[in-house]
């Protein structure tokens, strides 16, 4: 998982194991030396949910940003194709290039006032896009046939792609997996405070036990909610519209 670390990242996690230590130093000493410790079966328990909660949000993440790479992808050919249809006969499809080129940008460079977390706004520029491929001048010849044929195939995996994005974006853990994970963290963080001793080893066991279970929640709420990317996603979006003008004009030179 290629997750960002950010400065914010850097901080949440110095706080999360600063207070951690804080808390259990603070609180009053429940157990001693001797005694068992109460918070071996309630760790495993717990590390084994939030285990298999982050893995399965790691593949829901990475299965998103595939289709994400996918739509890119194909945005980029949708200009390529109309391009070559274009060249077929300029003096006939330039109207109809140009509002199409302008539709692409529009819908790519919209991602520039939005985060992912706002993918759904994206939907009426892509609207406009895709309609506007449907006003295609009359074709005159089997190879601008082939060519808007395959435009359509194109356009229609683009439509497919944002249908999964969308699936995928939405899919994240419900309110009552959160619910389960935070009741089985504060089961270890009772535990673990009732199973801490007097000595200075117990309880910097304890405060890492307790810091090691925040960064897996913290974790956990990263690759489930793409707090730290969603810039970052968007971006990609108007990136491509810098990988296209490239494309375009080293096919001038």
């Amino acid at each position: 998982m290629n997750i960002p670390v950010t400065k914010k990242t850097i901080a949440r996690l110095a706080l999360i194991s600063v207070g951690s230590f804080s808390l259990i130093s603070l609180l009053p000493t429940m157990g001693n030396e001797s005694s068992p410790r109460l918070d071996t079966v309630p760790a495993l328990l717990a590390a084994a949910v939030l285990g298999l909660l982050i893995y399965h949000a790691a593949d829901r993440r990475r299965h998103l940003l595939q289709k994400i790479n996918l739509e890119l992808n194909k945005l980029r050919r949708v200009y390529h194709l109309s391009k070559n249809l274009s060249d077929v006969d300029s003096q006939r499809y330039r109207g109809w290039f140009t509002e199409l080129h302008g539709n692409l940008y529009a819908y790519m460079m919209g991602f520039a006032e939005r985060d992912f977390s706002k993918y759904e706004e994206s939907n009426k520029d892509f609207r406009a896009l895709s309609y506007h491929i449907y006003k295609v001048p009359d074709l005159r010849s089997n190879k601008e046939e082939s060519l808007y044929d395959e435009l359509l195939r194109t356009i229609a995996i683009v439509a497919e792609s944002r249908q999964q994005i969308k699936e995928a974006k939405e899919s994240r853990l419900s309110a009552y997996s959160w619910l389960v994970v935070l009741l089985l963290v504060m089961n270890v963080v009772v535990t673990a405070w009732l199973s801490t001793g007097y000595s200075l080893t117990s309880v910097v066991a304890a405060g890492a036990v307790l810091t090691s279970f925040f960064f897996a929640v913290d974790l956990l709420w990263e690759v489930d909610t793409l707090a730290s990317e969603r810039y970052e996603i968007a971006k990609r979006y108007v990136d491509n519209i810098g990988r296209i003008e490239l494309r375009r004009r080293d096919e001038e030179k």
